[in-house]
C-alpha cells in the first residue's frame, strides 16, 4: 500500500513536470509563481493557499469587480470641477500654472 502511494506521487510529479516543460515560457513563469504562492514557505493556512491558487473567486466575479472599480473611477473623474472637451480632460489646476517655453 505504502509503495503504491509513493509510486503514484512520483508519477504525478513526473506528469506535472512534463506539462510544465511543454508550456511556453510565459505560462511556465505564471504557473511556477502560482505554485510558489500556494505551497511556498510563507503560504500560511490551507484557506490562504487555496486563495493563492485562485480557487476562491471565479473569473466572472473578478471581471465584475474590475468593471465596478472602473465605473467608480469614471464617476469620480466626472465629479471633478473641470472641463471636458470631448474625451479630453482639461483640469483647472493645469490652466492656472504658467506654461513655460519648451526650448
Amino acid at each position: 500500500m505504502f509503495t503504491k502511494v509513493i509510486a503514484a506521487l512520483g508519477l504525478l510529479i513526473c506528469v506535472l513536470l512534463a506539462v510544465d516543460m511543454a508550456l511556453p515560457w510565459r505560462y511556465q513563469q505564471a504557473w511556477r509563481a502560482r505554485m510558489r504562492r500556494a505551497f511556498g514557505p510563507s503560504s500560511g493556512r490551507l484557506s490562504e493557499r487555496l486563495a493563492a491558487l485562485g480557487l476562491r473567486f471565479s473569473s466572472r466575479e473578478r471581471r465584475r469587480a474590475a468593471h465596478d472599480a472602473a465605473r467608480d473611477a469614471i464617476a469620480r473623474a466626472k465629479q471633478r470641477a473641470a472641463k471636458w472637451d470631448g474625451n479630453v480632460y482639461h483640469s483647472d489646476e493645469f490652466e492656472r500654472r504658467q506654461r513655460r517655453k519648451p526650448h
